[in-house]
């Protein structure tokens, strides 16, 4: 009987070290490892490697015990290669390339980024998921699309594993904070208003933590300034555990709604949460509910498997080899700046989104009438404005409709207004918010979106006509538009009308802009096309007004990536072209507005310092 190929991986991107055994299907034979923690503060990189080295044998004999394996069979050892710190990830790689040597067997090195996504998809038995990757040192909501796992959203400055210890450091509580942070807001019942930064499709964590320091400094809670006299002379406003409460609902909310953004334009069927802060329960949660709205299955890696381990090295430098082959000792140098959107994924086979739609924004080519959950919703608004069959305003206007769709925010509803077609856009409640965080958003952002349509309108941009605003339901009515997504359109169109339609969404955005007005959200899912082949712009909930350089910078920055996400084929075909319709049109210093661009784009997670 042949013996199971064997795989050793070594993961050391930051404080942990671990040894992970796993065979050629995926299953965990041995796993071991050891996390440092720092006696106070954070991670010191010298202390870290000296923890390394000194754990790393009973790591690997610990493995190879459990595993009840010699080390003489192992046939492939993997290793994390990057991204983490430089001087953790040359421990891995050193004894990674010892041991090879040793064993004169081969090495591969690997993304420790997309061995978080490939762990989770042979654990939770998901073959092409939405994964939403939360770590200590990454937030990032990603999809395989164009042979790579491209990243439709991410955080622009730090982690959300971060931000939780960072506030808990602030609070005097060791590392890791993560799990002590969610136990503490289990307790917290009052909610305090913290700024919610979505851009787009990114997230920023930086400006709650600098929120959550000061609160913390002025109710004498930072651990620095907890001194008898500090206590004695502050009148305390808040508590911990309320400010934990609700930092946690803030940041998990920010991240929910990328990732129900992401389902809807992606149109993938199922979710993978992973990373270490995928053990956190809320958050689980909130993700789940998603889900269940979105009719997409939701997986979460098992805790284990979570955080950090060399299981997941394993695993993926036993896809890698099996498809691309060994790293030679010349080429297995670390890369602690190495985006997962920059590895090509050789052992995925290249799969089509088609469309199956769960959300078609502004078009009736869809019905999802036949959803329960989605019929509740919209009788929820019903009853709440009064109009089901009684004396509301929209009862005249509402007793024949139909449901035809529902995106990421809102369920779409064909009616009749005035003996014309309309479309009745209702931000429906989100169960993963709470309430406090829920409503005020809904209704600023129906608000803002209707009146920066009526402004864009005016000014001869196309969008839908907006006929009312009903604020306190968050709800719009407007021009029923016919037509389909460009996002899927575009592998039907010729080369001619792509680089057309590009153009002129390039000087669409340049004419908002001269009126000082962003999108927020532009993507190709936000665009229909009509069969008179017009294009409309829709969908902006994100938008906002008196944008400066940095907003308009944000918008091209977001549809240059959706279009090497979504479209990375036709990358070469499009970004020129809609550049140079933005170019065309755009009345303020076009050169200053692409260095921000550049300067955006240079923030993501992983950009070397040269670039930088």
């Amino acid at each position: 009987m042949p013996q199971p190929f064997l795989c050793l991986g070594i993961e050391s991107t930051a404080h942990t070290f671990s040894v992970g055994i796993v065979n050629d299907k995926g299953n965990v034979l041995g796993l071991s490892s050891d996390t440092y923690i720092p006696p106070k503060g954070g991670l010191k990189p010298t202390d870290v490697v000296e923890h390394h080295y000194n754990v790393f044998e009973k790591q690997l004999k610990q493995a190879l015990q459990q595993a009840q394996v010699d080390l003489k069979d192992i046939q492939l050892i993997a290793f994390s290669q990057g991204p983490g710190l430089g001087p953790c990830l040359r421990v891995g790689a050193a004894v990674a390339r010892t041991l090879a040597l040793k064993l004169k067997i081969p090495l591969v090195g690997v993304n420790h980024c997309i061995a978080h996504v490939e762990i989770g998809r042979v654990a939770c038995n998901c073959d092409d998921p939405l994964t939403v990757y939360v770590s200590g040192g990454n937030t990032i909501i990603s999809a395989f699309e164009s042979n790579r796992y491209q990243i439709f959203g991410e955080t622009i400055d730090i982690s959300i594993g971060n931000l939780l210890d960072m506030v808990a450091r602030d609070l005097g509580i060791p590392h890791p904070g993560g799990p002590k942070m969610e136990q503490i807001a289990l307790k917290g019942k009052n909610f305090i208003k913290i700024p919610y930064i979505v851009k787009g499709m990114d997230l920023s964590f930086s400006g709650l933590y600098s929120y959550c320091r000061k609160m913390l400094h002025d109710n004498g809670l930072l651990k620095e300034s907890i001194t008898k006299k500090a206590v004695q002379s502050q009148k305390k406003v808040i508590c911990k555990e309320d400010l934990v409460y609700s930092l946690q609902e803030t940041a998990f909310s920010m991240i929910g709604e990328v990732c129900e953004r992401a389902i809807a334009h992606t149109h993938k069927k199922s979710v993978l949460l992973t990373g270490g802060v995928a053990a956190n329960r809320r958050l689980q949660k909130i993700i789940a509910d998603i889900c269940e709205h979105q009719q997409v299955d939701f997986n979460v890696v098992p805790r284990r498997l979570a955080g950090d381990n060399g299981a997941m090295i394993a695993w993926t430098g036993f896809l890698q080899y099996q498809n691309s082959g060994e790293t030679s000792i010349e080429n297995s140098e670390i890369i602690p700046k190495w985006r997962m959107d920059d590895v090509p994924i050789s052992w995925r086979a290249v799969q089509i989104s088609k469309s199956k739609f769960r959300e078609i924004s502004n078009t009736s080519s869809f019905s999802v009438s036949s959803n329960p959950q989605i019929q509740n919703l919209f009788s929820h608004f019903l009853r709440s404005t009064n109009v089901d069959g009684k004396t509301g305003i929209l009862s005249n206007f509402l007793q024949n409709f139909e449901v035809i769709g529902h995106g990421a925010e809102a369920v779409l509803v064909r009616i009749n207004w005035f003996d014309k077609p309309a479309l009745l856009k209702y931000r429906i409640k989100k169960s993963y918010r709470i309430s406090a965080i829920d409503l005020p958003l809904r209704i600023h952002r129906t608000i803002t979106e209707g009146r920066l349509l009526i402004s864009l309108y005016q000014a001869g941009i196309p969008v839908p006509l907006v006929y009312d605003i009903i604020p306190n339901e968050a709800a719009l009515i407007m021009e029923f538009i016919e037509g389909n997504r460009l996002k899927d359109k575009i592998p039907e169109l010729p080369t001619q009308k792509i680089q057309q339609y590009s153009y002129l969404i390039g000087e669409y955005l340049a004419l908002m802009h001269n009126l000082e007005i962003g999108h927020g959200d532009l993507t190709t899912s936000n665009v229909i096309l009509k069969p008179n082949h017009q294009l409309i712009l829709l969908d902006f909930g994100l938008s906002v007004p008196d944008v400066g350089i940095e907003e308009k910078a944000m918008d091209i920055h977001l549809f240059q990536r959706v279009i090497k996400s979504s479209h990375g084929d036709y990358f070469d075909l499009m970004v020129p072209a809609f550049l140079d319709g933005y170019k065309h049109q755009i009345a303020g210093n076009y050169e200053e507005i692409m260095e921000r661009v550049e300067k955006i784009s240079l923030r993501g997670r992983y950009i070397s310092k040269s670039l930088r």
